[in-house]
């Protein structure tokens, strides 16, 4: 059985790929369509699928959306990314160029977590 071993993360600024830019143009127009329209569910963990990204709005902490990204030119390269709808918009805006991430140190693993507590599950548990 596996045993949960997290390993320490290096934290550095990441560039904004194209992709997710617009990406979350779209993610943020979308949120304002739900505010002015309740059929429309953002409210779960795969409300939002547009491009590379899935996720939604959950909880009610600072940051409470969180996504699951993946670049389209590495298909093996994960981001977890919690935001702050002001974030959203600030990125498909093109305001924020970089992202503070905690990234996998280990040489074959391209994940990324937006929040220093992220768990890997390809580097943080052991046999």
């Amino acid at each position: 059985m596996a045993k949960r071993a997290v390993k320490p993360k290096e934290r550095r600024m990441v560039p904004i790929p194209d992709d997710l830019r617009d990406v979350m143009r779209e993610t943020y127009e979308l949120i304002l369509e739900a505010r002015r329209d309740d059929t429309i569910a953002i409210d779960f963990d795969d409300a939002i699928q547009i491009g590379g990204l899935c996720g939604g709005r959950v909880g009610k902490k600072p940051r409470r959306f969180q996504f699951d990204y993946t670049p389209p030119d590495d298909k093996d390269a994960r981001w977890e990314l919690a935001l702050h709808p002001t974030e959203i918009e600030d990125i498909g805006d093109g305001r924020m160029t970089e992202l503070l991430m905690y990234c996998c140190t280990s040489p074959n693993c391209r994940r990324k977590f937006r929040e220093a507590e992220g768990v890997c599950f390809e580097c943080d548990y052991e046999e």
